[in-house]
């Protein structure tokens, strides 16, 4: 009859730790320091100054000065990787970052399909995937987490 009372004070001590524990609060949801934010404003800042820079492009692009938009693309737009890949590994949640990785490799891929039409003299190719590089840079950025 014992060994029965203590069967069922273990039983209640086990509803009573499960009832407490499903009462406590969640933990908050990870979140960025201040620093860490200026941090990625700072990278962010960056590659908003390359992204600025697209219309020279668009306007080599219209002149099929085609020796000067694969010049442009490897040269000024040449240090958007890098500058992306710092972002990036300032990205600390994994929510965050391979969103915003994607976006980069798509603004990469676009980018690559100009030199490719550029060096075909293919100007309507070449003017699609600039729209579709412009597209992307905005998708890019609205990723990107922002200070409050």
């Amino acid at each position: 009859m014992m060994l029965n009372k203590r069967s069922i004070v273990a039983w209640m001590m086990a509803l009573l730790v499960a009832f407490l524990a499903s009462c406590g609060s969640p933990a908050p949801p990870p979140t960025y320091s201040d620093a860490q934010l200026q941090k990625i404003e700072q990278y962010t800042a960056g590659i908003v100054a390359l992204r600025d820079r697209m219309d020279e492009l668009k306007t080599l692009i219209q002149k099929e000065d085609w020796v000067n938009v694969d010049t442009f693309i490897h040269g000024p737009l040449g240090d958007l990787r890098s500058k992306t890949n710092y972002l990036t590994q300032s990205l600390l949640l994994p929510k965050d970052k391979a969103p915003v990785l994607d976006a980069a490799k798509e603004v990469f891929q676009d980018l690559e399909e100009i030199d490719v039409a550029a060096a075909a003299n293919d100007k309507l190719q070449a003017t699609n995937e600039y729209t579709k590089a412009i597209a992307d840079f905005d998708t890019f950025f609205s990723l990107i987490p922002k200070s409050n």
